[in-house]
């Protein structure tokens, strides 16, 4: 054999690896980003929304989404965030009274908007408005939010008439399945496993099939249905909710826009090659206008994506990674899959770590935020970080409630010229707001 035919057979043998590796990752995003939205499906569902209908509508955007976001760059997943799906079906859908038609198209003109800033450059501007404490604590809200969901599904953590929340009991199959699932996921990612996250989940998921907590259905596919009742059904809010609605899309653009800026920004601290945040950003927020058209919640880039590491002999079909390429074909392999994936909504053990897992994710990278802070946290600081801990639950409140509270103290501990222009008139709507609200 000569020296071309042995540099032939390491190209194949190199080749060959590659697209294991692609492979083995595109399994476990489309592990992670299933269970995620069966999560997101289970939580639309108690509006009034079909299961079916969710979960369909949330694989086909995810999986052109992901493909969006990662043309011409590296392999990112796009996914509605489990903190913002919660914060809009508990506090604004179910506890304030909006209509899920009306959160679509919330949620429609939210993207839209986010689309023309970004197009007219002014995406910065509007996040610059908010101090890098307010937007840290935004993403430290969403994690926490994540984490409390997760043990919220889990049973983990319960509701309580003497205290907010109180322990669950370990006697609950839900509870020991999840608790044991974590601890299985940490185990494995402190031991440098790859794919920690998938092997800890499938491993809970085969245990509590043997143990009989959920069965494979008689029918597990299913051909799509009742789509016909979220395509297109997005409505607006009346012209007495324009002052809420006007607030609630603003706080959802800060929620959208930081998230996703933060797995951004981590992937380029962590060695990514390509540049150009803003046709990421712009081509992510389309997809979530079409989400809203299909009857999905808006998508964001999950966390997990910032875990996936940097190469550059990864091959690429029509400028499209191909761990992204696999992973869209994966998750359209899904789509015949709800009755399945309701099955496993029922005894959300495997959704519930998921959740938790990219809640994490989400924690390190805002206690990352902290640590790189050159000057001490003072009372203002931690008064705004307080604010996003006790308003976990509802990030617009939370939101609101931080930039109250830094401009008022900022103001009386040093001077009112100290706070931007920009931020005043963001505090004195945020003011309108709460006093036309709750008083």
């Amino acid at each position: 054999m000569n020296v071309e035919d042995h540099r032939a057979e390491d190209g194949m043998r190199e080749r060959t690896c590659a697209a294991l590796v692609s492979f083995g990752d595109a399994a476990a995003l489309t592990t992670v980003s299933s269970l995620s939205l069966v999560f997101a499906a289970s939580l639309l569902a108690r509006t009034g929304i079909p299961f079916s209908a969710a979960y369909t509508a949330g694989i086909f955007t995810c999986a052109i989404g992901t493909l969006a976001i990662s043309w011409q760059g590296r392999t990112r997943l796009a996914l509605p965030s489990p903190a913002i799906a919660a914060w809009l079906v508990y506090q604004e859908i179910i506890a304030r009274g909006i209509s899920w038609q009306e959160m679509l198209g919330i949620s429609a003109i939210t993207s839209l908007a986010a689309v023309l800033l970004i197009r007219t450059h002014c995406c910065a501007y509007l996040t610059a408005w908010l101090p890098p404490i307010i937007r840290t604590g935004l993403i430290l809200g969403l994690s926490l939010s994540m984490l409390t969901s997760a043990c919220g599904l889990a049973r983990i953590l319960l509701p309580s008439p003497w205290a907010l929340t109180m322990g669950g009991t370990l006697s609950d199959p839900l509870t020991y399945y999840t608790c044991i699932g974590i601890i299985l996921v940490l185990l494995l990612h402190v031991m440098h496993m790859r794919g920690a996250l998938v092997l800890g989940m499938t491993a809970v998921g085969v245990l509590t099939w043997m143990a009989g907590f959920w069965e494979v259905p008689a029918a597990p596919f299913f051909q799509p249905e009742r789509l016909d009742t979220v395509i297109g059904a997005l409505a607006f809010p009346s012209a007495e909710q324009l002052f809420p609605a006007a607030v609630l899309i603003f706080a959802l653009l800060c929620a959208l826009l930081l998230e996703s800026g933060a797995v951004l920004a981590l992937q380029e601290k962590g060695g990514a090659d390509d540049k150009g945040s803003s046709g990421i950003l712009m081509r992510l927020f389309s997809m979530s206008f079409l989400s809203a058209l299909l009857g999905a919640l808006p998508l964001t880039i999950a966390p997990i994506s910032a875990a996936l590491p940097a190469t550059s002999k990864e091959q690429r079909l029509w400028g499209i990674p191909c761990t992204a390429g696999i992973t869209a074909l994966l998750l359209l392999a899904l789509l015949p899959c709800a009755p399945l994936m309701q099955a496993i909504a029922d005894f959300p053990v495997m959704p519930a770590v998921a959740v938790g897992a990219l809640g994490l994710m989400l924690l390190i990278r805002a206690l990352h935020a902290i640590q790189e802070w050159t000057a001490p946290m003072d009372t203002r600081e931690a008064c705004v970080i307080g604010a996003f801990f006790l308003a976990a639950h509802d990030i617009k409140a939370g939101l609101c409630a931080a930039l109250l509270l830094w401009t008022v103290l900022t103001a009386a501990g040093s001077s009112w010229r100290d706070v931007p222009r920009s931020t005043w008139v963001l505090t004195i709507l945020v003011l309108g707001f709460f006093l036309s609200n709750y008083l």
